[in-house]
């Protein structure tokens, strides 16, 4: 079977998947970028264009005119970018850079269109359900003992609601985080899917470095500190700088975190091979008992890096090691 026949095919079966199962669209999304990321590298210019145009139709055709939007913005525009850089023979890192761009601008895009169509961003919408939904398994929590439970723990039912109460808002809220999220995770994944792919074929395509050796941008580093500011300049009275500091910060934890987690195993792996086990061993029954704070810990580390570079890789990277 033709190569481009073949990448048509996984294509178009992926773009019917996406649409028809909403609950594994991310899932499906993935898979379907990295199938056009592997097509970019394998098929030339005009026939990748041509398998996505076709997968984008088939998305159309079986989801209907509106639901693709979505799909294109969180999803398609960074993996058709991503295909065309993997085409033109771009760096990992080069193409990563240009994926997740995209990606930012798509969530953009689709969230400024949403809010001119209806004046709101789904967040009063998001609460209203989530309210319903409580309200609806209510009587579910009282005959699980959950309620009578925290009561005997000295929290007063009121309390409880209110608590619960709190927690929907900051749910809804930070929906533009959940979206940037899961658009940064889509085409973060999709790369790392096809470059491991390359890797597994033997090609000399979308080379990544270990792990151990991840740094991130130091220009991410500002954006938390930025997003830390407005956090601290709104709390006192929960306004839009605080919500929008938090988002920004929500959306930055898994990143800091992920960089955090390369400095340390970076760092676990320059000790003798005797106290490397020890050290490892203690850090993950750390981590498991103090999760929150293990987060954090891994959060700034991984800031910090960016800032100062402990590792020197920048100055590798200068040296051409």
């Amino acid at each position: 079977m033709p190569v481009s026949i073949k990448y048509l095919l996984l294509t178009s079966l992926l773009s019917f998947l996406m649409a028809s199962f909403p609950a594994l669209t991310l899932l499906m999304a993935i898979l379907w970028g990295a199938s056009l990321i592997m097509a970019g590298i394998y098929l030339d210019l005009k026939k990748m264009l041509a398998v996505t145009g076709v997968s984008i139709a088939v998305l159309y055709a079986v989801a209907g005119v509106h639901v693709p939007f979505y799909h294109l913005a969180f999803f398609g525009l960074s993996a058709i970018v991503m295909s065309i850089l993997a085409n033109m023979g771009k760096d990992y890192y080069h193409v990563q850079k240009w994926g997740l761009g995209v990606a930012l601008i798509g969530v953009t895009l689709f969230t400024l269109t949403i809010y001119f169509s209806t004046g709101q961003l789904g967040i009063q919408e998001m609460e209203k359900q989530l309210n319903i939904y409580l309200q609806e398994n209510e009587q579910q929590f009282e005959q699980s003992g959950l309620i009578e439970l925290y009561e005997k723990r000295g929290i007063s039912r009121e309390e409880l609601e209110d608590s619960i109460q709190h927690m929907v808002k900051n749910l809804a809220w930070h929906l533009p985080a959940f979206y940037y999220l899961q658009a940064i995770l889509a085409a973060f994944f999709m790369l790392i899917l096809a470059a491991g792919l390359c890797h597994k074929a033997g090609l000399e395509r979308l080379k990544k470095r270990p792990f151990k050796c991840e740094i991130m941008p130091w220009q991410l580093a500002w954006v938390v500190i930025a997003g830390l500011a407005l956090w601290l300049l709104g709390r006192a009275q929960m306004n839009s700088l605080y919500y929008t500091g938090s988002n920004i910060l929500v959306v930055m934890l898994p990143i800091s975190v992920y960089f955090g987690l390369a400095a340390v195993v970076f760092k676990l792996q320059q000790q003798k091979p005797v106290h490397q086990k020890w050290v490892t061993i203690i850090l993950i029954i750390l981590s498991i008992l103090f999760l929150p704070s293990a987060v954090i810990f891994f959060s700034v580390i991984g800031v910090f890096d960016a800032l100062l570079d402990y590792r020197k890789l920048r100055l590798e990277k200068e040296d051409g090691i």
